[in-house]
């Protein structure tokens, strides 16, 4: 009986040992602090078990007039496992407080990480929101820059020469004023600056239901498309691009 209750003893003295130093690690996890408090839970029932039984032995021998020296060396052995029991009590809820703890942190990370994530996708927003912004300026200076050569007379020969190509678009190719805009700043077409084109599509002087209406016959008689399907072409942005306006006039217009 003592040396299964030496070797229990020793037993948690190892284990108690290994929480202790776990429990120092800041690596511990709150998976590791549950395990150890289980397991030192079960070692207490253990513990509490024997106590019980030297409880009813000690009774017996008393019962049976046996040797007091004998009887009081089991008292003596309850009392220290009492005691050896209140211990890994006391180290069952420090290891709780520790877990808790564990867990808080853990808690207070998520938090901190959830609060980055809003300031990060605040600054985001407000980066886009400076970028379209600046971008909006920027064509507030071209359109300014346009009107004032406009009403100054002084019209860059680049412009100029900008603005005829537009009518050839607009008279042989029948496209609407976004399709020559695109086509004269690129840099597959006409490659002109933002300026010249922007100077060209606001003083060209054109019938652009027309052109609708002559794109759509085009789709209709080459290609044998619906009307619906007519309209969805124009007004598409990799289309003819016209608007609405200018596409609607034109199918209500097909023969």
């Amino acid at each position: 009986m003592k040396r299964l209750l030496i070797a229990v003893i020793f037993t948690l003295v190892l284990i108690v040992g290994a929480c202790s130093g776990e429990a120092d690690s800041d690596t511990v996890s709150s998976e590791e602090l549950s395990e150890q408090i289980s397991q030192l839970e079960s070692d207490k029932e253990q513990l509490e078990e024997e106590v019980e039984n030297l409880k009813e032995e000690n009774k017996a021998l008393q019962s049976q007039g046996i040797n007091e020296d004998v009887a009081e060396e089991q008292e003596q052995e309850i009392e220290s496992m009492k005691e050896e029991n209140e211990a890994l009590q006391t180290e069952i809820e420090t290891l709780e407080e520790e877990n808790d703890e564990v867990i808080n942190e853990n808690e207070d990370l998520i938090n901190q990480v959830a609060n980055l994530e809003k300031e990060l996708s605040s600054i985001e927003s407000e980066s886009e929101a400076q970028v379209a912004k600046e971008d909006s300026a920027e064509d507030n200076i071209d359109e300014e820059e346009t009107d004032n050569a406009a009403e100054n007379g002084d019209v860059p020969k680049e412009w100029e020469l900008a603005l005829e190509s537009a009518y050839t678009y607009a008279e042989i190719m029948s496209m609407s004023k976004a399709g020559i805009y695109d086509q004269l700043v690129s840099e597959y077409g006409e490659n002109f600056p933002p300026e010249a084109a922007q100077y060209a599509v606001d003083n060209i002087e054109w019938d652009w239901n027309a052109n609708a209406l002559e794109s759509a016959k085009t789709y209709r008689d080459m290609m044998s498309m619906s009307n619906a399907a007519v309209y969805d072409q124009l007004v598409s942005e990799y289309g003819e691009q016209f608007t609405a306006e200018e596409a609607q006039y034109a199918v209500d217009n097909l023969d």
